[in-house]
């Protein structure tokens, strides 16, 4: 694995900016008005399930250009772009968790998008896809987390190694585009606080859950987050957070980087349509 290959990570989240430079040339145009803003957003299909896909840091709707189109053979799919990312107008908000979690639930209204909803979060986008589970939990029928950031990583990789953690967050905050740096600001006190402010915090709903955790080994590790000890510690906190849940399970890949929806799109797609199984075998 080179070093333009390698996912870049923050601590708990990736950040696949590279990658998703590439995805979003290939991503649809079309956008709906939410409010005063236009939001880029493509639909695709039908069914009983409402399947949205929430990106991960840096990355617009077109991240998931491998997954959604098959999904949408059975169910209804939703894939957009955060304001400021993609063809998405920028907002003049903070982007915060909260600011872009409560922009979600006007893109709802606006398009008009009818629950039940599964919902699909890849890195960052997986804490948001919990924001909005919590908030809406009778809305939501199961959800697909895709390496997902945890809010309780960086502490954990503190107390291995306080030095090489800070390392790596200097590292990486340097890669991140200047366009993005205003809200990494705000999201690296929540990372390091090792907990989601009130009401993000609060219990989410007991549907069916797929975890997808890559556990992918670098040969000569650049960064502290590559190292076998932080990944075991992914990988176990992956697998804490799902015992909330009684029908929770775990992916585990070596062949997949931080961007399995780009590296293994197929377990994506059998994980949506393991929970759209198990939500339909709960309404029966």
């Amino acid at each position: 694995m080179n070093r333009a290959t390698r996912p870049l990570f923050l601590a708990a989240i990736v950040f696949a900016c590279c990658a998703a430079a590439r995805t979003d040339t290939s991503a649809t145009n079309d956008r709906i008005a939410v409010g005063a803003y236009q939001v880029q957003m493509a639909e695709q299909g039908s069914g009983r399930y409402t399947v949205i896909f929430e990106s991960g840091f840096g990355t617009g709707l077109g991240a998931w250009r491998k997954v959604a189109p098959e999904v949408a053979k059975t169910a209804r799919t939703v894939t957009y772009s955060r304001a400021g990312y993609g063809t998405s107008d920028p907002r003049p908000e903070p982007r915060t968790i909260q600011q872009s979690s409560a922009e979600l639930d006007q893109l709802v209204a606006s398009a008009r998008l009818a629950p039940p909803f599964i919902l699909v979060g890849h890195s960052y986008g997986g804490l948001l896809a919990r924001a909005f589970a919590a908030r809406h939990p009778d809305w939501v029928a199961g959800m697909v987390l895709v390496d997902p950031s945890d809010e309780r990583f960086n502490p954990a990789l503190r107390r291995l190694d306080a030095r090489r953690a800070l390392d790596d967050d200097k590292q990486f905050a340097a890669m991140v585009p200047a366009k993005f740096q205003p809200e990494l600001k705000l999201l690296q006190p929540v990372l390091d606080a090792g907990s989601l402010p009130a009401p993000l915090d609060a219990r989410l709903p007991d549907v069916p859950v797929v975890v997808l955790t890559s556990v992918q080994q670098a040969e000569k590790p650049m960064f502290f987050l590559e190292s076998v000890e932080a990944v075991a510690i992914k990988r176990d906190l992956h697998a804490d957070f799902l015992r909330q849940f009684s029908e929770g399970s775990q992916v585990l890949t070596l062949k997949s980087g931080h961007n399995i929806q780009l590296d293994e799109p197929e377990l994506v797609i059998a994980a949506v349509n393991r929970v759209i199984a198990a939500a339909d075998a709960r309404r029966k």
